[in-house]
């Protein structure tokens, strides 16, 4: 069985449209003003389609192999409050395999006949995980950095801690395939020593000045007294971890072959990684895990020859030097908790709940029941036999701000694909329109973006499905089961596993695993008001018979 079919769209080629024109009986009732009109044809809008929609709840769902990382807590009136926690695997960084600290390999030291040792000793090791941030250059000309990715109140101190993991995390399962690990994953039992703890940590948003130092770690100042910045960093998680345990795991055990490659090196009991909590915070923290390092420094030392080869003037120094670790190159594991989600979301179709993570997404099935069991819907059925001509459908979705809350974070967008195949419409992919501010908002043509009313309230979202209409109506295409998930990047299309997975839901849109956030929206059934119910919108155009 291969996990990742389902996850992949290749061979995607945009067929030309053929148009014919049929002149034939409308059998339908017509809803809304006739938009075009001319001596050959009229344009009409129907909106009496049949829709049904029903909810289904998310357990686990898979938590590796993730574009972007949560930590923290996010709290949702609707959905309950939901706690995330990072387990990170180390890898040594691509080019460090076998690496060399100071000037001389170990085996070039053991091989000195003058016993001489560059002594190295670790001095400090940061933890780097930087945020989502951007860049603005504000009127006077100056770089103002704004962080994107922090949700919630981030002025409540929290206790940060960081502990070694002690568990091997595998890259493939008994089947060779890559190995999935779930969101209901425990790793506290799975952890040793402590590398950080801070009960009072406190988020930083600003950038972050590294002073440069000397051999000693005393600050080194330019002509005016003050300190010269080394490197200014963007805002991130920056803690300084244990040095004798990187000391004695990591520098210590140069020429060892537990550092000759990453395979030995995940294998070995050495550093698997790190597992980080931040209980008791009140914010949730969306990471750049793609950038994070382990940053080690440490001094050693070096002969000073004085440019010759008598060894009666030579000298000792000490010098500087890092060596980073990777944490973005192997399993990065997403584990949630939302003990108090409480909404029954399959109790009624009446409020369609989406919910990211751990929770809830819906499903759609267009044009009615097929009563005369031939495979296809009797409403789709009759659209075809009319020769419709399909010029614009849409899905449109209100939000229910009634259930929707007023302090509830919704989510920019939501995302409608094939449930069969789970991947996206033909409508996303002829859809090339890019945003220049936001790739993510890219593709607004097929929309699903948030659209707010005029007090700033959020009103409706709104999906374009025109071509996958026409493919139903004109190129009898299979009338598939469309799913529809909270969104955060139109870009990504993949799909990750649901461990609780039914034969016919195996999976669920990596964008709605990564996204935290819900909302509560309008169903299509009649105790819906009308003017807020789900449906499905179509403008379609006939040959007038004379």
């Amino acid at each position: 069985m291969n996990k990742f079919k389902k996850t992949l769209v290749s061979g995607l080629v945009v067929l030309s449209m053929v148009l014919g024109f049929i002149a034939c009986d409308d059998d339908f009732s017509t809803v809304g003003d006739e938009v075009i009109e001319n001596n050959n044809f009229s344009t009409n809008l129907f909106a009496d389609t049949q829709v049904t929609a029903y909810n289904k709840r998310l357990g686990p769902v898979q938590g590796n192999a993730l574009p972007v990382y949560q930590l923290g807590k996010n709290v949702d009136p609707v959905y309950g409050t939901t706690f995330s926690e990072l387990t990170i695997q180390a890898s040594l960084i691509a080019g460090t395999e076998n690496p060399r600290f100071g000037d001389k390999t170990q085996e070039q030291e053991d091989e000195d006949l003058t016993d001489f040792e560059e002594m190295e000793i670790v001095t400090e090791v940061w933890l780097n995980i930087p945020y989502f941030s951007t860049n603005t250059l504000n009127d006077d000309g100056e770089i103002e950095v704004e962080v994107d990715s922090i949700f919630g109140d981030v002025t409540q101190p929290f206790n940060l801690k960081v502990q070694e993991l002690t568990y091997f995390l595998r890259a493939f399962d008994e089947d060779g395939e890559p190995q999935i690990y779930f969101s209901n994953e425990d790793f506290s039992t799975r952890v040793g020593q402590t590398l950080y703890e801070n009960p009072a940590y406190e988020i930083n948003l600003e950038q972050i000045e590294v002073e440069q130092t000397d051999v000693n770690g005393a600050a080194v100042l330019d002509e005016n007294g003050d300190p010269i910045i080394e490197e200014t960093l963007s805002p991130r998680i920056r803690v300084p971890l244990d040095t004798d345990f990187f000391q004695q795991r990591i520098i210590d055990n140069e020429g060892s072959v537990k550092l000759s490659n990453n395979n030995v090196f995940r294998a070995e009991d050495l550093f698997r990684g790190i597992h980080i909590t931040a209980e008791g915070a009140e914010a949730l923290m969306v990471l750049d895990i793609q950038n994070a390092t382990i940053e080690i420094n440490y001094n050693y030392q070096k002969v000073d020859t004085q440019g010759n080869t008598d060894s009666s003037d030579d000298t000792v120094e000490t010098e500087k030097s890092s060596f980073n670790l990777s944490l973005s190159s192997a399993n990065i594991i997403n584990t949630f908790n939302t003990p108090t989600f409480t909404q029954d979301v399959t109790a009624s179709n009446d409020n369609l709940f989406l919910k990211g993570g751990e929770g809830s997404m819906s499903i759609i099935e267009l044009f009615g029941p097929d009563t005369d069991g031939n495979g296809v819907a009797d409403q789709l059925e009759e659209i075809r036999e009319n020769g419709w001509l399909i010029n614009d459908a849409n899905l449109v979705f209100y939000v229910n701000n009634n259930e929707q809350v007023a302090d509830a974070v919704d989510p920019q967008r939501i995302y409608l694909y094939n449930m069969d195949d789970n991947v996206p419409l033909f409508d996303y992919f002829i859809d090339e329109s890019v945003n220049p501010v936001s790739a993510a908002l890219s593709k607004a043509v097929h929309g699903g973006i948030l659209e707010r009313d005029d007090d700033g309230e959020a009103l409706r979202y709104k999906i374009r499905i025109t071509e996958h209409i026409n493919n139903l109506v004109r190129k009898d295409s299979t009338n598939v089961k469309l799913g529809l998930v909270t969104s955060s990047d139109i870009r990504v299309i993949a799909t990750g596993e649901i461990e609780t997975a039914s034969t016919e839901e195996e999976f669920v849109p990596i964008v709605s695993i990564m996204n935290p956030f819900g909302t509560v929206l309008y169903g299509s059934t009649p105790a819906v008001p009308e003017d807020k119910r789900l449906k499905l919108e179509i403008f379609y155009t006939i040959p007038e018979t004379n």
